[in-house]
């Protein structure tokens, strides 16, 4: 199996026939008809089905796209890691994130990264620990940032904590609970849960049930942390937040703590990266103004 030939299907893939796929890379059809059929002959089966609007995958295809998709991702990344140890400040890191701490870190960790890597392309993909890891196990990401959930990654990924904030109560600016001191005089407020199952926002429920008052209430489930913030700055619903998108996020001016005296759990933001892959020289610089600007930010927390 020759590279070319993975690119080659890839581009079939992506453009949904032979000639599409050879106008678009600058090759003649016969050449990438030839590569595709050398490619189905090493791997003995076929990859596509053909019909009248050209080609698709078939399940084969389809089962190796992952594996095709990893070797061009990898090999792309070989090339971006000798050039920039050549010097060459070119390239691409991709990376995954959570909506909160895109919105804490990345602003100031871009900036200084642009300083040293004008040039690199940098993309970014949205998500949480359950919907970005798989995604970096398969060598679609470079690292990614975000809050574990209950299960830690698996033993192909490794975790490094970037940032632990502990969890608030929060309330609106003005609402007539703001002072409370206990939990158990918020049995009557409404409380947004902040975010899927497992993730530290969620724990709204664990943290009555500890206190011994059953279960809060809730009328609402939010995706995550951002929309919860939101919606509590606008109505007279409680959520679970960490302090540090309460204190320094976009919503800090409309947002106040709720003093409760009960243990709270933590955020933890971490990152994550894949167990015996280092990263490319401009990869390792983003990762680490991630982490300078995470601890910058903890030095600032309550």
């Amino acid at each position: 199996m020759k590279l070319q030939q993975v690119f080659d299907f890839l581009a079939v893939t992506q453009h949904g026939s032979v000639h599409a796929a050879a106008r678009a890379t600058g090759q003649t059809q016969p050449a990438m008809t030839k590569s595709l059929r050398r490619l189905e002959n090493t791997l003995g089966l076929p990859l596509f089905e053909r019909h009248a609007k050209g080609m698709r995958p078939n399940d084969y295809g389809k089962r190796f796209l992952p594996h095709a998709q990893h070797l061009v991702h990898e090999t792309k990344r070989a090339r971006d890691t000798m050039a920039q140890m050549l010097g060459d400040r070119i390239g691409k890191v991709q990376y995954g994130i959570s909506a909160v701490a895109s919105m804490l870190l990345a602003p100031s960790a871009i900036h200084r990264f642009r300083l040293i890597y004008p040039d690199v392309e940098l993309s970014s993909r949205s998500g949480l620990c359950h919907t970005l890891t798989p995604l970096l196990r398969d060598g679609l990401l470079d690292f990614a940032i975000c809050p574990l959930g209950r299960d830690l990654p698996d033993a192909q990924v490794k975790a490094r904590t970037l940032m632990n904030s502990p969890m608030a109560v929060a309330a609106r600016r003005g609402h007539p609970m703001r002072h409370a001191r206990s939990l158990k005089a918020l049995q009557g407020e409404l409380f947004a849960v902040a975010g899927p199952p497992g993730q530290p926002g969620a724990s709204v429920y664990q943290v009555f049930e500890q206190a011994r008052l059953g279960s809060p209430r809730v009328d609402m489930h939010t995706d995550g942390l951002i929309d919860a913030a939101a919606l509590v700055a606008n109505s007279d619903r409680m959520a679970l937040l960490p302090t540090a998108l309460i204190t320094t996020g976009l919503l800090r001016e409309q947002l106040e703590i709720v003093p409760v005296e009960e243990p709270l759990p933590a955020y933890v933001i971490s990152l994550l990266q894949r167990a015996g892959q280092p990263l490319t020289p401009a990869a390792e610089e983003l990762a680490m103004q991630f982490a300078g600007q995470a601890s910058s930010l903890h030095g600032t927390l309550p």
